[in-house]
């Protein structure tokens, strides 16, 4: 049952004095990953076992200002070099009254259920999210306000949060590097609890700039030869819309959770996908033993390509140019089957073994970082780690 006692919030034990303003608390993880092919990585693990990946540590600071005010700070350190380390968090809590929470500041932004313990390893039982939902494709942060309401009584509890914000920084999905700039990102979140059975439903948009040198500059090329039906089909521009839903079942024998979601994206460099997992599990305590099978499927708008193609040979380099552009869009369609088991050894250390068969559809990406062309996109990924939290 501690998996899913602390899916809720990051799980966390102070280092302070009940009376003090202060409180410190930390959590961390290491570990090691063995991918059994060296044609690909994904996730950065490879045909060598490695530790640098994943691991990372963290430390939590929450100041009570005043009454009603509080200060979170959340530092956090990766392993991984490709991982931007610093401040993860830095928001003020306005506690309105027993029902009404504000906040403001750097915070995760609310897609999924995990998002906000998304590095907190000890408040789940995988070792990886599943990667069709949390794969850094959307904004991992997000800097602005938000609210959240709660209410309830003996028989159902529930809340209803929004937020609005923007989102201007960096990460990377295999060997991408992406950099979008997102105004007016805002969404609504509802939840549900009745006894052990838990419910979601969440839409999120935003404004989106890409940012992708080389499309824009072929962008202009096309549009300065007159094909701007073509160009703006390459903007990189445009709204992202997500709408995501959760349903999940945790007594102390066992549990059964299921997240989908579906984005969709205008601008053509921003695929459309649709995502999701079905995880189910026994608690054995100490042990808990699980399977999740998830799948995601990914496409993007059908190109626009007006240029004649047999006039010049100018304007075939231009129609095959367009072609190659389009074709280079990264499709992260992958099938996977996860088992694995986690050992609870004290309240706030575990240790876990995961198995994860991964099947990329067709010769798409699927978050694989291809090093071999005749890679099949299928591969076995071994892991082992230890969780903890302070």
């Amino acid at each position: 049952m501690a998996a899913s006692a602390a899916c809720c919030s990051a799980p966390s034990v102070t280092w302070a004095n009940s009376d003090s303003d202060f409180q410190i608390s930390g959590f961390g993880r290491l570990v090691a990953g063995y991918l059994d092919t060296g044609d690909a990585a994904y996730l950065d693990y490879s045909d060598k076992v490695t530790f640098d990946s994943q691991s990372l540590a963290a430390l939590q600071v929450d100041w009570q200002v005043i009454d009603k005010v509080s200060v979170t700070a959340q530092l956090l350190a990766h392993s991984n070099d490709a991982k931007d380390s610093g401040i993860e968090w830095l928001y003020l809590t306005y506690h309105i009254n027993d029902d009404w929470q504000l906040r403001v500041g750097k915070q995760r932004t609310p897609f999924f259920n995990y998002s906000d313990v998304r590095n907190v390893g000890f408040a789940y039982h995988w070792i990886n999210l599943p990667q069709q939902l949390y794969n850094g494709v959307l904004f991992p942060t997000y800097e602005g306000i938000n609210l959240n309401y709660r209410f309830g009584n003996d028989e159902i509890q529930g809340s209803v949060e929004t937020y609005w914000g923007s989102y201007n920084d960096s990460y990377e999905i295999a060997e991408t590097q992406i950099k979008p700039d997102v105004s007016n990102l805002h969404g609504i979140i509802g939840r549900l609890q009745r006894q052990n059975l838990r419910f979601s439903l969440a839409f999120h948009r935003g404004d989106i700039d890409v940012a992708l040198d080389e499309l824009t500059a072929f962008s202009n090329i096309l549009r300065s030869a007159g094909y701007g039906v073509s160009a703006d089909s390459l903007s990189p521009v445009g709204k992202v819309e997500v709408l995501t839903t959760s349903l999940g079942y945790h007594s102390f024998d066992y549990f059964a959770e299921a997240e989908i979601m579906k984005l969709a994206g205008e601008p053509t460099a921003f695929p459309d996908m649709i995502g999701g997992y079905i995880s189910a599990g026994i608690y054995s305590p100490p042990m808990t033993y699980h399977v999740t099978l998830a799948s995601s499927s990914v496409t993007y708008d059908k190109p626009v390509n007006e240029i004649p193609l047999g006039l010049s040979p100018e304007l075939d380099q231009l129609y095959y140019g367009y072609d190659s552009v389009y074709q280079r869009f990264k499709r992260d369609s992958l099938n996977s089957l996860a088992v694995g088991v986690r050992y609870d050894f004290s309240a706030n250390f575990a240790l876990k073994a995961d198995v994860s068969l991964l099947r990329g559809q067709g010769k798409q990406r699927a978050f694989f970082e291809v090093k071999n062309e005749q890679f099949d996109n299928t591969a076995t990924l071994y892991q082992l780690a230890v969780e903890w939290v302070f």
